[in-house]
């Protein structure tokens, strides 16, 4: 028998567009929330923890790491096209795979506690060397795709570490701490949002078509 062939068309344009309307949403609800709850009236630990950024296992968590997913499948795709820096692209898809499963997992939370220092500086560090490496890999795109990948990627790096090291001190029960919470995690999915339309639109330029096919068992 034949194999059955599904088509899932997407629009980059109209699923970007959603993308960042649900990241502008969550933004929005986690600082009405930290707002209200602080300065109006208290709000129940169940709904704060739903939508607070800075909580683990809820909507904006599971929402960042379905951002990056996106990003790592995308990359994936790109991966196998490409003849030139084939293992860059399979490094970023792989990279961002790791980020979606910690996103969820919290395993620099992990790192946080088993280090004196916070984890955002060894983070840092190791940011700055794949950076170095993938300079070649930066020169080799066209320039204007290059400049796209270096300001989503400082986006994110600079809301996962920069707000993460000034917010350090801050305490955690304050508004303050909610909008810079709001700054770092927002900061981070604007980041990812922003590479991931990067790639689509240049998928989409280039005509880059994805087939899936699930071949079915013959009969015996």
């Amino acid at each position: 028998m034949s194999d059955h062939h599904f088509e899932l068309v997407i629009l980059p344009q109209e699923y970007c567009q959603l993308l960042l309307a649900v990241i502008v949403s969550l933004i929005l609800i986690h600082c009405g929330l930290n707002y209200y709850h602080l300065e109006i009236e208290e709000i129940p630990w169940l709904v704060q923890q739903l939508f607070h950024l800075d909580e683990e296992n809820n909507i904006p968590t599971w929402y960042s790491s379905f951002l990056l997913l996106n990003c790592a499948f995308v990359l994936h795709v790109v991966s196998k096209k490409k003849m030139d820096h084939q293992a860059h692209w399979t490094f970023l898809s792989l990279g961002f795979l790791i980020l979606a499963v910690d996103e969820v997992a919290g395993m620099h939370e992990s790192l946080n506690t088993a280090i004196d220092i916070n984890w955002a500086i060894p983070g840092a560090i190791l940011v700055a060397v794949v950076g170095v490496l993938f300079i070649p890999f930066l020169l080799s795109l066209e320039r204007r795709l290059a400049i796209l990948f270096v300001i989503s990627g400082l986006l994110y790096v600079s809301g996962a570490l920069g707000v993460e090291l000034l917010s350090e001190d801050m305490d955690e029960d304050s508004l303050e701490y909610g909008f810079a919470t709001a700054v770092e995690e927002g900061m981070e999915m604007l980041g990812a949002w922003m590479f991931l339309r990067v790639n689509l639109f240049a998928m989409d330029k280039q005509r880059v078509e994805i087939e899936v096919t699930l071949p079915r068992k013959q009969a015996t």
